[in-house]
């Protein structure tokens, strides 16, 4: 009884791996859009304009409103620095900190960082909210080599900045 019970079960087992097997052959090692077209046929126009404006709106960041404040603290491989903010409105997305100058400290030692954000889309007309509606909050992680000769880090906004000397 149970020589026949491993023969089921070693059955199983080989139809489980060529199951396995089959689903990987139909894998696609393209981007996601490749993926779409082998599963549903090609992207329609309005979906690639769609794509192609979510594009340009991230390349689009504007500075926010204002920088409250600055908190770094330490990671594995460095430190993680994190700017809180307001943003000019509702509906403002995807934060970040732009360095400028690639990074590079500026003539008095700091790296300065500038707070932006992805607006939203002009037609959504949301309302401009409280200033706790609207915050918002970006983490940049970096390495210490990329601190290195600085004497600290400045994060700007539209209107003025935080800075904090290491």
């Amino acid at each position: 009884m149970s020589g026949n019970m491993n023969m089921r079960f070693a059955g199983f087992r080989c139809l489980v791996a060529a199951g396995i097997l089959a689903a990987m052959a139909g894998c696609s090692t393209g981007t996601l859009l490749d993926d779409v077209d082998t599963l549903w046929g090609a992207p329609s126009t309005a979906e690639i304009e769609e794509a192609e404006a979510r594009a340009a709106a991230v390349e689009a960041k504007v500075p926010v409103q204002l920088v409250r404040s600055v908190e770094m603290g330490r990671t594995r491989d460095g430190f993680l620095i994190t700017a809180f903010g307001t943003a000019p409105g509702l509906g403002y997305a995807l934060p970040a900190l732009r360095p400028r100058r690639d990074g590079a400290p500026a003539a008095d030692g700091y790296i300065e960082y500038d707070f932006v954000a992805v607006a939203p889309a002009e037609g959504l007309n949301l309302p401009v909210g409280t200033t706790q509606s609207r915050a918002i909050r970006a983490d940049l992680p970096v390495t210490l080599a990329q601190l290195q000769g600085a004497r600290g880090l400045r994060v700007l906004a539209l209107n003025g900045g935080v800075e904090m000397a290491f």
